[in-house]
């Protein structure tokens, strides 16, 4: 079975410690050339921290887009890239809201943007919590936390004023596989 596209050379045109980017010169299956420019990132997480009827959310300001957003959770360890999601999901609540997790259920895993990259994410939904302190990132300057009801977070998310499609999609997957509803946890 012959290929969809055939990658004739590969160079790494960037990197920095989060990222790099590759410009792989391809053959199509009908024989013409092009180029295809590919993200080349770690995995990451999103949590979903709820307590009764409310989750915990983190509003920060994103640099591409000029602004703050209001987002769950999220993030990597780009030191320990073979560090356990869910290690990397307690890691990062922790460190984003201060809060721990009794409890840590695996909602499920899903790619972010496969038209320029590889890179996915694991789901978590943190129950049981506890705060024990921030511990925020030189890179993560401002960051807030809030705690709202699940119901107002749909509601934020049906009129779009969350605009963080993972956390739209992570928050959807969860409701689909009735771990949570808008209204309690299930």
């Amino acid at each position: 079975m012959k290929k969809e596209i055939e990658t004739l050379e590969s160079r790494q045109i960037y990197r920095n410690r989060w990222m790099s980017i590759k410009e792989d010169r391809i053959l199509r299956a009908d024989g013409s050339e092009g180029v295809y420019s590919v993200i080349e990132k770690d995995d990451f997480v999103v949590v979903i921290p709820v307590e009764n009827d409310e989750v915990y959310l983190v509003e920060q300001y994103r640099y591409p887009l000029g602004q703050r957003t209001t987002e769950l959770p999220q993030g990597s360890w780009e030191c320990s890239h073979d560090a356990a999601p869910e290690d990397v999901a307690r890691g990062e609540l922790k460190e984003e809201t201060g809060l721990s997790a009794g409890k840590m259920l695996y909602v499920g895993y899903q790619k972010l943007a496969q038209g320029y990259s590889a890179q996915g994410y694991h789901i978590y939904l943190a129950t049981q919590l506890t705060f024990t302190g921030q511990q925020l990132e030189e890179e993560e300057y401002g960051l807030t936390v809030k705690k709202i009801k699940i119901s107002a977070f749909a509601q934020l998310i049906r009129d779009g004023e969350i605009i963080d499609a993972t956390s739209v999609t992570a928050f959807l997957r969860a409701i689909a596989k009735n771990m949570i509803s808008e209204s309690c946890p299930a």
